[in-house]
């Protein structure tokens, strides 16, 4: 007999999701679905009849929920049509029905559906839902229709490694666009009583903390029960990233388990019968996550557990696997593409790892309560590591420990943050009086979290893992699990350090790597060689608002870079040089040496001189390069060809630092904002043939003139520039010139990041948007 159906079933409606996602022909499906059948009628009457049976009749079914998960996936990758009409954002009209209220330290963020928009007086477009950023002045409800003027947005694609996917993450929540408001008309006054309630109940709660808590305190147990992260400390938040517990600011199952059965024992005590106890324990349960907005990780744990009081009233026995297939595969039915959101796969990595991995370590080791938290922290961890370094890069090496001093106090916290914000609401000197021990904890927590990240190496960055490996690790798991209870022996346990090495060790590079990224209008490139060796070419921008923290940090991070060892300056326009600024100020990628062109101190202007001290006062060590000057490592030579040490400069860009980068017989020409009169003196000496050039000043018309590129000869351009400039770059008389020569042309706000892997002698383009 087969164990667990509901496992099955959220297996082949996973695949389905998965062949649709990657756009598999529905002909392959419909093969599969052929060769799934054949397959299970050969279980059942010739290959496994001791290990099938009549019971087993579930398996028919998992052709068609492959089919089914296929086309639910197809239906939600649908575009609506108004994503033709316009390019990135236009001025509409439209009217839909608020479905979520979300209060911002800005304002508020209305979610609401039914959506007609229109762009012109003439035609209507529809799609499901938006996103509705304005001020919080109106009084809105949930159920109010509403007619909005403002801006209609779509949601920006990651272009580079490592930056957050907006378009991705709002997909998730099955949001088509945003709309920054200038003017909100209520059309309709009807609303929900139940949802006004919690909303005022909600707002009420938060008012209580506000009072008997210190801002600080009150924003992180406000984020904690109520879902509402607007007043959270940004120092808190980092703090508790850095150490691993940032879960506990999330809605969980810790806090949805602890206010069910919380409620349920009360009713029992209050002498309610026995279901109805059950009943209005589950009605509680729906209105806590609704007050909370329903983020996937509390559907998660509503369903689990409505199922498990559930199971009471019917007699069954509760199966953690089958409520966690049940409840991921009722979440993804709603919107499949919720497979791909950061919050479902740690939410449900974590209960895999309670689930799979926990009797195994009880199995193998003693299962005395002392070690029943440990066991649970471990699992936890070791089933959320490939998504942890997915999407954030790094790994708390004392996250496991921290754990296991601090979550055996967040039922105490939440337990006693709950009873005072009630009693808050009824008498605030009440809540005062209650909220002690929440306070404490908090203080408590903060206190380990600062040691915790004072320790060396408390934060290591492993960069993101491919998908190949985290399926490898993950089977890896599986088959720690089946042999665990197959074979029960303790040696077993060098399988999950074997699945670690395989997660973690780094791939190093054959050769050199090359990185132009997508920053906007500005630029930013990145290089590393086989030996580790790090270097960055300029990074700003002008367009792009905090590129070093939400470009090329992530960037870094992503690859496994947690220090760059040369930094160039071309010269310090604010687009070559913002981001590094920032790098600089916040400290989490370590800059070694940083390299400025050499100008004479009567020329070194403000931005050039402030550039300087604050590399000083940050510990790096400040050299100068000028023409002539070579850096070597290994194949790798770096030479300065301009400026040279007399060079008298007519303007910031006129002394942008040109570097001539050689790999074997692989050739690099970078050119920062080099104007004609650099060009010039570059023609007399120094350029040859190269084979990739990055083109001076975004493609403008003013840079790399005819002359200068029938020596240069490059068979690849790069130009970096923002989408819709307001200079036009790149020109179209610079993009004639370089047809003109076969030049090979490509943009970053078309390609997104630009990567090239050469061996000195063969190279590798690819683009992060094809």
């Amino acid at each position: 007999m087969v164990k667990r159906p509901l496992v099955w079933v959220l297996g082949a409606f996973i695949m389905g999701t998965l062949l649709a996602w990657y756009k598999i022909e529905i002909v392959i499906v419909l093969l599969l679905m052929l060769a799934a059948f054949s397959i299970i009628y050969l279980l059942f009457f010739h290959l496994a009849k001791e290990y099938v049976n009549r019971h087993d009749c579930f398996l028919w079914s998992l052709p068609i929920i492959l089919l089914l998960g296929f086309m639910a996936m197809t239906e939600q990758m649908k575009v609506p049509a108004l994503e033709w009409v316009f390019e990135e954002e236009a001025e509409c009209r439209l009217s839909g029905t608020i479905t979520q209220i979300v209060q911002k330290s800005w304002g508020l963020s209305l979610y609401a559906s039914n959506i007609t928009v229109y762009l012109s007086e003439e035609e209507a477009y529809h799609c499901e839902n938006v996103l509705i950023y304005c001020s919080g002045e109106q009084n809105y409800r949930i159920g109010n229709g509403i007619t909005v003027y403002g801006q209609i947005k779509k949601f920006s694609q990651a272009t580079n490694p490592g930056q957050f996917n907006e378009k991705l993450y709002y997909q998730t929540q099955n949001i088509d666009y945003k709309v920054m408001a200038d003017e909100i008309r209520i059309t309709n006054q009807e609303h929900s009583p139940y949802y006004d309630f919690l909303s005022r109940m909600k707002q009420n709660l938060i008012h209580v903390y506000r009072n008997i808590l210190t801002e600080k305190e009150a924003g992180t147990i406000i984020a904690m029960l109520l879902g509402e992260k607007y007043l959270l400390d940004d120092g808190i938040n980092e703090l508790y990233q850095q150490n691993g517990i940032s879960h506990i600011l999330s809605i969980s199952g810790l806090h949805v388990s602890l206010l069910g059965m919380a409620i349920y024992k009360l009713l029992k005590r209050l002498k309610f019968p026995f279901t109805l106890s059950i009943i209005l324990a589950i009605i509680f349960l729906y209105s806590y996550g609704a007050l909370t907005n329903f983020s996937v990780s509390t559907v998660r744990s509503v369903i689990m557990m409505v199922l498990l009081l559930l199971s009471a009233i019917f007699g069954k026995t509760y199966d953690m696997l089958s409520a966690i297939s049940l409840s991921a595969f009722l979440i993804l039915l709603g919107n499949p593409i919720q497979l791909f959101n950061v919050g479902f796969q740690l939410s449900f990595s974590a209960v895999f790892g309670m689930a799979v991995l926990l009797p195994c370590f009880q199995k193998l080791f003693s299962s005395k309560p002392v070690l029943g938290e440990i066991y649970v922290s471990i699992s936890a961890q070791i089933a959320t590591m490939p998504f942890v370094l997915f999407y954030f890069y790094q790994l708390p090496i004392y996250s496991v420990f921290i754990n296991l001093l601090l979550l055996p106090l967040s039922s105490l916290l939440l337990l006693t943050a709950l009873i005072a914000g009630v009693a808050g609401t009824i008498a605030m000197p009440i809540g005062v009086f209650c909220i002690g021990a929440s306070s404490y904890i908090l203080r408590f927590y903060e206190w380990i979290c600062g040691i915790g990240a004072s320790l060396p190496k408390h934060l290591v960055t492993i960069g993101r893992p491919d998908i190949p490996r985290i399926l490898l690790y993950l089977a890896l798991l599986l088959f720690f699990h089946w042999s665990v209870h197959r074979y029960k022996k303790k040696r077993l346990i060098f399988l999950l350090p074997i699945a670690l090495l395989i997660l973690i060790l780094p791939d190093r590079n054959v050769g050199l790597e090359i990185t132009m990224l997508d920053v906007g209008q500005g630029e930013a490139i990145f290089m590393e060689t086989e030996r580790g060796t790090t270097y960055l070419i300029d990074g700003g921008s002008l367009d792009t608002k905090s590129v070093g923290k939400y470009r090329i940090q992530p960037f870094l991070l992503s690859n496994g870079v947690d220090h760059i060892d040369y930094v160039f300056v071309s010269h310090t326009d604010q687009d070559h040089i913002s981001g590094l600024k920032e790098l600089m100020q916040e400290g989490k990628i370590k800059i070694h040496n940083l390299l400025l062109p050499y100008l004479l101190h009567s020329y070194k202007e403000e931005a050039y001189v402030g550039l300087e001290e604050l590399a000083k006062s940050s510990g790096i060590n400040v050299n100068y390069f000028s023409k002539g000057d070579l850096l070597s490592d290994g194949e790798l030579k770096i030479t300065c060809l301009h400026p040279s040490m007399e060079y008298v400069p007519s303007s910031k860009n006129s002394y942008s630092m040109v570097l001539s980068v050689s790999f074997v017989e692989f050739d690099l020409l970078l050119t920062g904002d080099l104007e004609k009169d650099g060009e010039a003196i570059l023609m007399a000496t120094y350029p040859y043939d190269y084979d990739i050039l990055k083109v001076a000043h975004h493609g403008s018309k003013y840079s790399t003139s005819e002359g200068f590129l029938q020596i240069a000869k490059p068979e690849l351009a790069l130009i970096s520039c923002g989408k819709a400039n307001r200079y036009g770059h790149p020109h179209i008389e610079l993009l004639d010139r370089l047809d003109e020569v076969g030049s090979e042309v490509v943009i970053t706000y078309e390609s997104g990041a630009i990567t090239i892997m050469t061996d000195g002698k063969k190279m590798v383009v690819e683009e992060y948007l094809e």
